[in-house]
């Protein structure tokens, strides 16, 4: 297996295209095998479809379109539900997380960031935690040995990228600008999620006042225009800061920090 790759903890569909599109498209673009795993079935990501039509279209079609633009080499759907994540055990995932790290060796695990303040969705937080730990525990051989006797030996993962969704969390910044159209066809790909994006941007800002004028111009069948200013502008902002045309930004660690500091 290649020990460059990247694998990639995921709670719905469309979260690593909005928060890491552009740095999965440059992984790839190295030369790195990207896996992602999705760990819900995406069945409450709509005002208009039903579940049983929302799960097929998020898993069978969007998310391997997503995939396809951006080059992940394959993907993996856990199916818990959506939005009830926490009603499962954190071990429960840690030790599918797990099992997925000793079979796949990455080099790189990217998720959400534990440590994130203020976020409210409770499937970004377990994930969050079943992933970091997932890791952190990987190449220890006593955290369920039973997956030795599947073939599956320990591995010690080199580097974390965790999403910054606060820039105050950050410490490094990709250079997404050769990648930012990968980036927004991949989001695109996601139809029913950007159409909830729309929608649910048009409620919020219809409550706080908004001129109905403007809100005309958020058109949930035609969001690309509004999607893309706000990625560009979004991603404009963050490359800034390191130089960039475009960036997405992260909270890196690699293995050996804390001895490296230690040790000076």
């Amino acid at each position: 297996m290649n020990q460059g790759s990247v694998l990639i903890f995921a709670a719905h569909a469309d979260d690593t295209e909005f928060f890491a599109g552009g740095a999965v498209a440059r992984f790839v673009a190295e030369g790195r095998d990207v896996y992602e795993v999705i760990t819900t079935n995406n069945e409450r990501g709509s005002f208009e479809l039903d579940s049983s039509t929302l799960v097929t279209q998020s898993r069978d079609r969007e998310a391997r379109e997503a995939a396809r633009i951006l080059g992940k080499k394959d993907l993996f759907f856990l199916e818990y539900p959506d939005g009830f994540l926490a009603d499962y055990p954190v071990n429960e995932i840690r030790e599918k997380f797990m099992r997925l790290i000793r079979q796949l060796k990455p080099r790189i695990v990217m998720t959400f960031d534990p440590w994130a303040p203020f976020e409210t969705h409770p499937d970004h937080r377990l994930v969050a935690t079943a992933a970091m730990e997932a890791a952190g525990f990987a190449h220890m051989p006593l955290f369920h040995p039973e997956h030795r006797k599947e073939g599956l030996e320990p591995h010690l993962v080199a580097e974390y990228y965790y999403f910054a969704k606060h820039a105050e969390r950050a410490n490094h910044i990709v250079d997404i600008t050769p990648f930012i159209d990968r980036k927004i066809d991949a989001l695109c790909a996601h139809d029913s999620q950007m159409k909830l994006t729309i929608d649910d941007m048009r409620l919020n800002l219809a409550v706080a006042g908004m001129d109905p004028n403007q809100l005309a111009m958020l058109d949930r069948d035609n969001y690309r225009p509004a999607l893309e200013m706000a990625i560009r502008q979004w991603a404009g902002n963050v490359g800034a800061k390191a130089g960039f045309e475009y960036g997405e930004e992260f909270r890196r660690e690699t293995a050996g920090d804390l001895l490296k500091e230690i040790m000076g």
